[in-house]
């Protein structure tokens, strides 16, 4: 579970990260004091819960919650906040409920029983491409019945979310021979992976293409291209030979 937090007073918001960490121990908070910074975060992650005060300087909650729900219409939102008269105006953004500070655990956790939207537990798929070209869901390596399915998923994480169609894949994972036969296998040997740990969400799928989803998976090759990781890599997926090429590039 994602949750957002915005509150331009830090000390209230440092309050409130702390009560919805104690409700929601599992959560993955994410806690901003200004609306610009929560919609950079917005940009490039779902949010599952959003926890807004009205009276924010540069934009009211009430207009944030309403471009969040726009990009994220399952998206819930609990407004917090010390003033009771904006309660009628913030379920014109569709909130779930309205707290007044200051807020308290079983505030949440009633709040919680109230969500408009169900929460679904989602699964963390974590991805490292400096060193070894390495993947895991909820911890545990991601393992394929072919080898090279990893390589696959290797390149499509190269490719930064792009959705590659058949031909590029097979002219990188076996140059000069036209494998289409061996693709099909790896393709089927992936997606079939993929739907057995319940991760498919995280995957573009077209009829003759696939993609990597980068908002729904932790990458540290992502991160860097995002600009949330500064410092160059040392090595990049030193195991396939079009990291050679990225990471060549990535030090330029």
């Amino acid at each position: 579970m994602i949750c957002l937090l915005v509150d331009d007073e830090p000390l209230l918001l440092r309050k409130l990260q702390r009560t919805v960490a104690e409700v929601l121990p599992e959560a993955d908070i994410h806690a901003y004091t200004n609306a610009k910074e929560a919609l950079s975060f917005a940009e490039n992650s779902r949010i599952d819960i959003a926890f807004l005060d009205i009276r924010i300087r540069g934009m009211d909650g009430i207009e944030l919650a309403k471009i969040l729900v726009k990009k994220y219409p399952m998206i819930n939102i609990i407004f917090c906040t010390g003033f009771s008269e904006y309660a009628l105006e913030s379920y014109d953004a569709f909130a779930s409920d309205y707290l007044l500070k200051p807020i308290t655990a079983e505030q949440i956790k009633k709040a919680l029983g109230r969500l408009r939207h169900p929460v679904e537990t989602v699964k963390r798929v974590k991805i490292k491409c400096f060193g070894n070209f390495e993947a895991y869901c909820d911890g545990e390596p991601i393992q394929f019945s072919l080898t090279k399915t990893t390589e696959l998923f290797a390149y499509l994480v190269d490719r930064n979310g792009a959705v590659c169609r058949a031909k590029e894949i097979i002219a990188v994972l076996f140059e000069d021979n036209d494998n289409r036969e061996y693709y099909k296998k790896l393709r089927q040997d992936f997606l079939q992976t993929f739907e057995k740990l319940g991760i498919t969400d995280c995957l573009y799928i077209t009829r003759g293409g696939l993609g990597i989803r980068r908002e729904m998976v932790e990458c540290d090759y992502f991160d860097y291209k995002d600009g949330k990781i500064t410092n160059p890599p040392n090595e990049y997926m030193t195991q396939y030979s079009f990291g050679e090429i990225t990471f060549s590039s990535l030090l330029k």
